[in-house]
């Protein structure tokens, strides 16, 4: 019996080597057949898998980055350094809550990395994958001008404000309707609510927000300043006055962001102005304003516009049946499309 178990151990001893072997051949045949990682043509940003099965995400993920960092270069400054390139990995295995997870990674010779996880690339909130990717991007040129990690000093919400600011005008033209919304019920911010420390704005006026406070910095060393400045109201904003953001936001209402559209609030905007005119000067002023609107909306909107022009053009050289004939004929149309634009 003795002699039966010794036999026994041994072979678990020469059968144990063996498994080790085969698990650890296993592992390696699996990393052999991981896809190596995709990079953006200048370096500065790479995609990995964890997954073979999820390889064909690498593509369309380094895609996304890339609109991510193009945008908010235009927006903000150029960003991006092959010299401390960002990863994104795809398909780690982590049990964290979060979605995306962000680490710094140290290396030798003073080399950087930021590395973003993406535990289920399948279902990643791509808002939240798209302020991670600006944060790092954002975090690494205040690094490269001098900084330490952490001296990029900007708010969580306005990191993503100026995510907003660089999106495409068909998201900036809804935005600016509802910032404009609160700017006309007296709800806007004010400029100090901006810097109190649990600041946390509505979206859509804090995406103007940050385009106002870019457009002030506009020169390349005032935005790389505006990095690593401290985020006080002197440091950001200099000596603006309380009026000059609602002035400036209001400014805006003449802006067409998207060519050949035309909304509810721009209607209304405009048809604030068909007053009926006091003297022929107010009557052109009005031509005036009236032709500014009608720039890149619809064609039937500029016609409608072109009836009024007439009327008033009629008011101004004294001809008031004609103004009362052209203005009753542009009051019916507008009517009709007050009642479109209602649906």
């Amino acid at each position: 019996m003795r002699g039966l178990l010794a036999f026994a151990v041994a072979l678990a001893a020469l059968a144990a080597p063996c498994a080790r072997a085969a698990v650890n051949q296993a592992a390696i045949d699996r990393f052999n057949r991981l896809p190596g990682p995709m990079q953006s043509a200048d370096g500065a940003l790479y995609v990995s898998c964890q997954s073979p099965e999820r390889a064909d995400l690498r593509w369309p993920v380094l895609r996304f980055a890339e609109g991510v960092r193009q945008n908010l270069s235009e927006a903000v400054l150029p960003l991006g350094d092959d010299d401390a390139p960002l990863l994104i990995v795809l398909g780690t295995e982590t049990n964290r809550v979060e979605s995306v997870t962000r680490r710094s990674v140290g290396a030798a010779d003073g080399f950087s990395q930021l590395a973003i996880h993406v535990p289920n690339p399948d279902t990643v909130d791509l808002e939240l994958l798209r302020e991670r990717i600006a944060e790092a991007l954002l975090r690494e040129r205040a690094r490269a001008l001098g900084g330490a990690y952490a001296s990029l000093r900007w708010p969580a919400w306005f990191i993503r404000a100026a995510v907003d600011a660089s999106r495409g005008n068909v998201w900036r033209a809804e935005a600016y309707e509802k910032a404009h919304a609160l700017l006309a019920k007296g709800a806007l911010p004010p400029i100090d609510a901006f810097f109190a420390p649990d600041a946390d704005p509505p979206r859509e006026a804090a995406a103007f927000f940050a385009q106002w406070v870019l457009e002030r910095n506009a020169a390349p060393a005032k935005r790389e300043a505006l990095l690593t400045a401290p985020w006080t109201r002197p440091a950001i904003l200099g000596a603006a006055k309380d009026e000059a953001w609602p002035d400036w936001l209001r400014a805006m209402e003449d802006t067409v962001f998207v060519p050949g559209t035309l909304t509810r609030s721009q209607f209304e905007r405009w048809s604030a102005l068909l007053v009926e005119p006091k003297d022929a000067q107010e009557a052109l002023r009005l031509c005036d304003a009236l032709t500014r609107q009608a720039v890149g909306r619809p064609r039937l909107f500029r016609d409608l516009t072109a009836l009024y022009l007439q009327a008033y053009g009629a008011f101004a050289t004294g001809d008031e049946a004609a103004y009362r004939a052209r203005r009753a004929e542009a009051d019916s149309s507008r009517d009709l499309l007050a009642h479109v634009l209602s649906l």
